[in-house]
């Protein structure tokens, strides 16, 4: 997701966009993707508040969740927003204390695919066909590195699982 989000925000007219990586060696890749800097996850705290000066970022994209989105919260400028859409580590549910979102002028919200789809099929198609518009006038990139046949499957879900893939791997029906 990282690769389409960095370029999704670009279009959107993002003037500076970091990423992170769950290991410094996917960094020179991600950054293909139209990244100004991509840090390791483990150190992305101080990294942020370092390249923003201290002023935090308006936006991150969280997929991780757990203490990085505790973290992410740490990072935002006044008005900024944690946007998550996932819980790719499989942390147990937070307790956030929402007295800090309050009185730093914070924001949490989540996207759900899944919801979407059941009760705003429309917007989901939107949303669809607005990040195809991308692809297909060349401001967007999926960048596919692997095909693998149906049958490697489970071979696909644990390199994911391990964080070993980099860019899409598409299975071959």
């Amino acid at each position: 997701m990282g690769s389409a989000a960095a370029q999704i925000a670009r279009a959107l007219g993002a003037d500076t966009v970091y990423g992170t990586v769950g290991s410094s060696d996917k960094a020179e890749y991600a950054k293909r993707f139209g990244y100004d800097a991509v840090f390791p996850r483990e150190d992305f705290l101080g990294a942020v508040r370092d390249a923003t000066g201290g002023r935090g970022v308006d936006v991150v994209l969280d997929p991780v969740g757990g203490p990085m989105r505790l973290a992410s919260l740490e990072v935002l400028a006044p008005f900024g927003r944690v946007a998550f859409y996932g819980e790719a580590a499989r942390h147990p549910d937070l307790n956030l204390p929402l007295l800090p979102l309050w009185k730093n002028n914070r924001a949490l919200t989540g996207y759900n695919i899944g919801d979407v789809s059941r009760r705003a099929p429309d917007l989901l198609r939107t949303h669809g066909l607005a990040a195809l518009g991308l692809v297909a006038s060349g401001s967007g990139h999926i960048d596919v590195t692997d095909i693998l046949p149906l049958a490697a499957a489970a071979q696909a879900h644990e390199r994911m699982q391990a964080g070993r893939n980099v860019g899409k791997t598409l299975l071959a029906v």
